[in-house]
């Protein structure tokens, strides 16, 4: 990837995309799903793409298995990213970050973690997905409730390997727990502001200052359900409120396209309406970091790089 200003102006990082099982459910495959998401002057420099265990019977392994193998049935359009040095590669090809929602561990100690993103292709993961787990409670579950024994096994296992750690829909206290134990700078991958969009699945106005001081990164989604109508200028009130509490470094996009019913942000040829919106309120660098250079400056300090 080029440096910022001399990169393709169109190009974005996503935070998270749920790209398994929005190709799974596009009729006629992936050339369909890509023409909206991953291709063209639009196309994403990469994504989170996220696995979750809506299906009780689905493993990590198995969806793991998955992804590799769609990573490699389109590998003119998609590469895994490994290093900063891949991040950097002049590649037009979307660089793909497998993430887990929630899913059951094989093992939370260190050499598992590192066997996953070596031999397995993960490279982030989140403790929660939308009901309660073997590591801690959804935003939906007990607010208040710290992470369970396993759950702070896991995050104090995580620092000493290369897996990225998500707090998206981790209830309120699992959440402040996770920032006191975990040291390197967290992601939020998909979230927006509680105080504007009343919803659990919101940041409270504490949790964002917190996060910017422990200098994370959130990705704004679009959805609906989350924003109001999903429309320019709501996501707008929500990027205004990140920037002033988390700081400008901390904004991003983290859209959840794939399978969410989306409004008016629903593809990324709408992401150029705003973006010129948020250049247009509150100037060029701003929309450059929510599109790219925060997402960007985040793997490059926190992918492992070649020796």
């Amino acid at each position: 990837m080029p440096a910022h200003g001399a990169r393709d102006q169109t190009g974005f990082i996503d935070l998270h995309q749920d790209l398994l099982s929005g190709v799974a459910l596009v009729d006629g495959g992936f050339p369909a799903y890509g023409s909206n998401y991953l291709t063209g002057s639009s196309r994403a420099a990469a994504i989170w793409s996220s696995m979750y265990p809506r299906d009780p019977a689905a493993s990590l392994l198995s969806q793991l298995d998955a992804h590799d193998e769609l990573i490699g049935s389109h590998s003119s359009s998609l590469r895994l990213v490994t290093t900063a040095e891949d991040l950097a590669a002049a590649d037009t090809r979307t660089g793909v970050l497998p993430h887990s929602e929630g899913f059951h561990l094989p093992g939370i100690e260190a050499d598992t973690l590192n066997w996953l993103w070596g031999s397995r292709s993960l490279r982030s993961l989140s403790l929660t997905w939308n009901y309660e787990t073997d590591y801690a409670f959804s935003c939906y579950g007990d607010g208040a409730a710290p992470l369970k024994p396993a759950g702070r096994q896991l995050v104090r296992a995580l620092e000493d390997t290369p897996l990225l750690l998500d707090l998206a829909h981790l209830n309120d206290g699992g959440f402040y727990e996770a920032l006191d134990l975990y040291s390197p700078p967290v992601l939020v991958t998909h979230s927006f502001c509680r105080a504007i969009g009343e919803h659990p699945r919101g940041l409270a106005d504490r949790q964002l200052r917190e996060l910017g001081q422990h200098g994370g990164l959130v990705g704004l989604a679009f959805d609906p359900d989350f924003l109001g109508r999903g429309s320019v200028d709501e996501a707008l009130r929500h990027i205004d409120r990140i920037a002033s509490l988390a700081g400008e470094q901390a904004v991003s996009i983290g859209s959840d396209w794939g399978v969410a019913a989306m409004g008016e942000l629903g593809g990324s040829a709408a992401l150029a309406g705003l973006l010129d919106a948020v250049g247009g309120a509150y100037g060029t660098d701003l929309a450059e970091r929510f599109a790219f250079a925060n997402a960007y400056d985040y793997l490059t300090a926190q992918l492992p790089t070649l020796q």
